[in-house]
């Protein structure tokens, strides 16, 4: 790698790549191939909570901890994040990994099931 140029398409390891390549002799270059963007749509995301007032859904599954926030941030800034939560504590929930796990424990939110390493969809 002495003097070559390294393109690093990971965005979670970018340091620990980063580090390697320099350790032999490489410039790094981060180009994350990918990122998690949120697509929400808040007056949905309305309806959807004011409609599980009425009949609330049985089981929550949280995936991804960028979805996770994405859904508590609409919640925040329509001013139903307490009725959201109060769904949550008469459901079950559950989580595919630790990034959304973190979120929802930063709102103390019990989980009642949590998928295992590797922490797919297949575990859920």
């Amino acid at each position: 790698m002495k003097d070559k140029t390294v393109a690093i398409l990971e965005s979670r390891m970018r340091d620990h790549i980063s580090s390697v390549v320099r350790k032999y002799g490489g410039t790094p270059f981060s180009a994350p191939a990918l990122a998690e963007m949120p697509d929400v749509n808040p007056a949905h995301i309305d309806a959807l909570i004011r409609d599980w007032n009425f009949t609330p859904p049985d089981i929550f599954i949280f995936q991804t901890g960028v979805g996770t926030r994405a859904l508590f941030a609409a919640a925040d800034s329509l001013g139903v994040a307490d009725v959201l939560l109060r769904l949550l504590e008469s459901a079950q929930v559950v989580v595919r990994g630790p990034k959304p796990t973190a979120v929802l424990h930063s709102r103390k939110v019990r989980i009642d099931r949590a998928a295992s390493d590797p922490f797919t969809t297949r575990e859920v």
